[in-house]
């Protein structure tokens, strides 16, 4: 085996982790995917907060809200705050998330979306409430 046919195994066998071999339009490729990587900015666990712009009820399931995060991440069967009028809070949990038809498992920072809420009444929740994780 010669030296071209040994770089050649080198180049299409190499591990694509393994910045040593990499082109120079490579490396400027993963340094632009690493900076540009849309992150909330918020460590998960933290601050949260959904801002409700309406609530509706499907019978036999339950009541939604639809919203915008605001800031941080929310999963369903996290344990949350409804602040109503400013009041101190009242707890639920998140039963389900979804986003335009789509059943989601977490929606961040951002994201509009439904969310629908462990028992609670159409009528404890309106329009600019909030929803925060406790």
């Amino acid at each position: 085996m010669n030296f071209l046919d040994k770089l050649k195994e080198m180049i299409f066998n190499r591990d694509k982790s393994d910045t040593g071999f990499m082109t120079d339009d490579e490396k400027e490729l993963r340094e632009y995917e690493a900076y540009y990587t849309p992150q909330s900015g918020v460590a998960e666990g933290t601050y949260s907060e959904f801002v409700v712009t309406d609530v509706f009820t499907i019978s036999g399931r339950g009541t939604v809200v639809t919203g915008t995060v605001t800031g941080g991440i929310f999963r369903v069967g996290d344990e949350v705050l409804l602040i109503h009028n400013g009041n101190a809070g009242t707890p639920t949990t998140i039963v389900g998330i979804e986003q335009f038809r789509k059943v989601c498992e977490f929606i961040s920072e951002g994201a509009n979306a439904g969310i629908m809420l462990k028992d609670i009444d159409r009528k404890q929740v309106s329009r600019n409430d909030i929803i925060k994780k406790k």
